[in-house]
């Protein structure tokens, strides 16, 4: 008897665990947390912004951005500056570790999307990218 057949779902969430699970680890051997991963190459992206806006762009709190920041401050990744003109508005900026360790959190996301559905061929990873960038962008 053969496997019953998954919903969309259920073949999402289970591939998205094996990410998560192997990305987890890779990030893991760069001192980072996937959550602070994300966070940085927003930063990086953003240039320097205030927490509120780091906070809106990935979807989250700004409590749970502060966390974040705490930890990667802690880590001499991101500093914290004054804003201009507002002496109470902060602003948070990569240190020059945190600029040279985005590009290898990208490869990192490279590599392991690649040892993730490798058994893909490249029309089928591309076909899988377009479907779900058209879910997404909903």
């Amino acid at each position: 008897m053969g496997k019953p057949e998954r919903s969309i779902g259920a073949l999402l969430r289970v591939a998205a665990g094996k990410l998560a699970v192997a990305e987890a680890a890779a990030l893991r051997a760069q001192g980072v947390t996937a959550a602070e991963a994300t966070l940085l190459r927003e930063l990086h992206a953003a240039g320097a912004v205030a927490p509120s806006v780091l906070a809106d762009r990935m979807g989250m709190t700004r409590g749970a951005v502060t966390k974040l920041v705490d930890r990667l401050k802690a880590k001499q990744l991101l500093v914290r500056a004054k804003g201009r003109g507002d002496g109470r508005m902060q602003t948070i900026a990569l240190t020059g570790s945190g600029a040279r360790l985005v590009p290898e959190l990208d490869a990192v996301a490279v590599r392991v999307e690649g040892a993730v559905f490798g058994k893909l061929d490249a029309a089928g990873r591309a076909g899988l990218a377009k479907g779900l960038k058209r879910v997404v962008d909903d």
